[in-house]
């Protein structure tokens, strides 16, 4: 089990129609950015909007995060 604390998020903003200026409203949230303690280190994670939500809590975060680490971490399928 890893031991994660966040230190931070940021919300990445596109506008869908090209062109067009972004503004920070739900319909322009393109991506997070969470810089999070993970075993003592610091990394920096990042997902789009199709694989975290919006409204997304701490919990939701962390459990992304350990998502990603185990898709990172070899499995031993022998």
């Amino acid at each position: 089990m890893n031991e994660i604390t966040l230190k931070a998020s940021y919300i990445q903003w596109k506008n869908p129609i090209l062109g067009l200026p972004t503004r920070p409203v739900r319909e322009h949230y393109y991506a997070r950015r969470i810089v999070a303690i993970v075993n003592g280190e610091e990394r920096q994670f990042r997902f789009l909007n199709t694989e975290l939500p919006f409204e997304a809590t701490e919990e939701e975060m962390i459990a992304a995060i350990e998502d990603q680490i185990n898709k990172e971490q070899p499995t031993n399928a022998e």
